[in-house]
């Protein structure tokens, strides 16, 4: 009781100092768009999570929900949600809190990395009206897809989320974890960032805003010559430097090897801003470690069997979402597109497989947000 005691002050002040998304729930509360349907949600299961169920359940029907991954589940998020009558699912393996919400067959999905995509691909009922996918990591797995009979409602792309959450809402609250964290402070610390796309762009602004050197590690050489031109030094996976933190924002698993880390300098600190736990080869550096000492809350000291430490925060998991950290605007604005984007599968039928953000779904997240920052 007292944890979600804890949940509901949290939701408490999102909604007062928030109030966007709470507006939203109110038109849904008069709309019930949602009457007679399931929904289907694979999401990191945090109180900004919460706080979008809350307000699209006054919409009606039957959510059921699926926890992304293991390090990023809140405990007493979990315990309220089903106390709100919410069908939850963290699953015993990494597919099965999916496979359980696919089991439901959900009408409407909102899906992180497509996994709930995936799913429902292997499944033999008739397909949904349709998907929001919030990722870059989903998008991508979609369009290695043949043929997807349901539409998918790319959010991911839209001028919105590449603008705000993935560049100031990962930027921000990745350093603040960091500092948490290991309570040091980033002023001439050398900062490495492993993939320059959306997000690795904010973590190498705000890792120099706070005063870090940042060199940057991307296969594109476009992206190498723009972090140039923002100001960082661009550098191959390989070079002899002695970063101090090394931050992996590539979407893509095994981006930090544990050869990577052998040639990290002693007490390098790593830490995963991308998708899923997999960028960061923890199993591998876990399974092959000398000594492993747990000192603090996720924050593990492994002694590499080449002979060096490495300090993992988080675990690996996105470190911004196991923290809950960073300001919960940015998140929270992406949630609204979401809710907006599962309405707009719901008015009409949409054409199968990707389908991209219409503007006026954004321009009316921006309509519900501005009031709010003048």
């Amino acid at each position: 009781m007292a944890s979600t005691t804890r949940v509901q002050y949290d939701l408490a002040r999102i909604q007062t100092f928030f109030p966007a998304l709470a507006a939203l729930g109110n038109r849904f509360a008069a709309e019930r768009p949602w009457e007679g349907l399931t929904i289907g949600l694979n999401m990191h299961l945090t109180t900004l999570t919460a706080t979008l169920v809350r307000e699209l359940m006054l919409g009606g029907g039957r959510f059921v929900l699926a926890a992304a991954n293991p390090a990023t589940t809140d405990g007493a998020v979990v315990e309220y949600l089903r106390e709100l009558g919410v069908e939850v699912h963290t699953g015993a393996g990494r597919s099965d809190a999916q496979t359980a919400v696919v089991a439901a067959k959900p009408d409407l999905v909102g899906d992180v990395g497509f996994a709930l995509g995936e799913e429902l691909l292997r499944a033999s009922f008739s397909p949904p009206l349709g998907l929001v996918e919030i990722t870059g990591t989903g998008i991508d797995r979609l369009r290695k897809r043949a043929a997807i009979p349901f539409p998918v409602l790319n959010i991911n792309d839209g001028k919105l989320k590449t603008a705000i959450e993935n560049r100031h809402g990962v930027g921000e609250g990745l350093w603040q974890a960091y500092t948490a964290l290991t309570g040091q402070h980033l002023a001439g610390r050398r900062v490495r960032v492993i993939g320059y796309g959306r997000v690795g762009a904010g973590v190498a602004a705000y890792a120099k805003a706070g005063g870090a050197v940042v060199e940057v590690v991307d296969t594109d050489p476009v992206r190498q010559l723009i972090a140039r031109f923002d100001g960082h030094v661009p550098v191959e996976p390989d070079a002899v430097t002695r970063p101090h933190v090394v931050v992996t924002a590539s979407g893509t698993a095994g981006a930090l090897s544990l050869a990577h880390m052998a040639k990290l300098p002693e007490d390098a600190v790593v830490i995963n801003a991308g998708h899923g736990p997999e960028e960061i080869d923890v199993a591998a550096l876990a399974d092959e470690a000398t000594e492993v000492d747990h000192i603090g809350p996720r924050v593990v000291r492994y002694r590499h069997p080449a002979g060096g430490h490495i300090v993992v925060l988080g675990h690996g998991s996105p470190l911004n979402i196991v923290m809950n950290a960073g300001s919960n605007e940015p998140v929270l604005l992406h949630f609204t597109l979401l809710a907006l984007g599962l309405r707009w599968l719901r008015e009409a039928p949409r054409p199968a497989g990707e389908n991209k953000l219409p503007h006026h779904l954004e321009a009316e997240v921006a309509r519900l947000w501005l009031p709010g920052v003048r």
